[in-house]
């Protein structure tokens, strides 16, 4: 028997809702979630040029941005930058065809192929001044790692404005690590007014995140047991990755032994199993010797 299939039928479950996989569906507006959201609408209405969004690995962020984008697209146009790791020309090809600029069939005829950099620049700039008041957002994940040249790129496009209104804002998500300080030497931090952090979840988030997850792939509040949901806080930290990977452990084994219930020796049983030590970056390696 399927293991997925399996612990699917055992809960009761139409689909995994621990899967690492970001999907805003399952997105869940923890107080740090929450508070970032209302940063970002306080900000357009004061129209700021960027905000910036961090938080560790497994905190949320890509969740985040594509609950944002969705949106902010409902007042008006928006990209998202997945990947920052672009050459300028093809940070110009996503927005014009994220924005709409551009319909499918020239896409498709590669209208924008052979442009140059300028030319897709004029495009940008030429559909932006027929949104007349509204202005269009970018939302890039990952921003550490932009390179010098997308930096650059982001900063001149910012200047764009009708009528001292800036015509396109940013939105900047990434780790915490190493990422004011990139920003800083790339004399981007400067240019960004507003802030939020993405914390963990209190340790009264972590069960209603679980029940948020589980009831939305089609099962119950009752599969994990209230010592259960204490045992992932204390061994995740609130961390929603690894809280996803003790979950989603936990099911498979409680199926697997026909547990009815997931109970803290099926949570510490999967963490030992999961070496989430080796895996790890040095922030977690706390979480190795609270298992061992």
């Amino acid at each position: 028997m399927d293991t997925l299939q399996s612990y699917e039928r055992a809960y009761d479950l139409v689909e995994r809702p621990f899967s690492l996989t970001p999907d805003e569906k399952y997105h869940f507006r923890s107080g740090a979630h929450r508070r970032a959201l209302e940063m970002v609408a306080v900000a357009q209405r004061r129209g700021e040029r960027f905000l910036m969004i961090t938080g560790d690995l497994g905190s949320g962020k890509t969740t985040l941005c594509r609950t944002l984008v969705t949106q902010l697209t409902r007042q008006g146009p928006a990209s998202f930058v997945a990947n920052p790791l672009l050459r300028p020309e093809d940070l110009l090809r996503l927005l014009l065809q994220d924005f709409g600029a551009v319909s499918v069939d020239e896409v498709r005829r590669g209208r924008l192929a052979g442009a140059t950099r300028n030319e897709l620049e004029d495009l940008l700039h030429h559909f932006l001044l027929g949104l007349q008041s509204r202005s269009a957002v970018v939302v890039i994940d990952e921003a550490q790692l932009m390179p010098q040249a997308i930096v650059e790129q982001v900063v001149q496009l910012s200047t764009l404005e009708r009528g001292g209104t800036p015509m396109l804002r940013f939105v900047l998500v990434g780790q915490s690590s190493g990422y004011l300080q990139s920003l800083t030497e790339q004399r981007l931090d400067q240019h960004i007014a507003s802030r939020a952090r993405l914390t963990p979840l209190e340790r009264d988030e972590c069960g209603a995140y679980i029940t948020h997850r589980l009831m939305i792939a089609g099962g119950g509040s009752e599969v994990f047991s209230p010592r259960a949901i204490e045992a992932i806080y204390d061994l995740s930290g609130g961390l929603p990755r690894l809280v996803n990977l003790l979950c989603e452990r936990a099911l498979q084994d409680g199926a697997s032994l026909g547990a009815r219930r997931i109970e803290p020796a099926l949570i510490e049983q999967g963490a030992s199993a999961l070496e989430l030590l080796r895996a790890r970056p040095k922030r977690f390696r706390w979480f190795g010797s609270r298992v061992s």
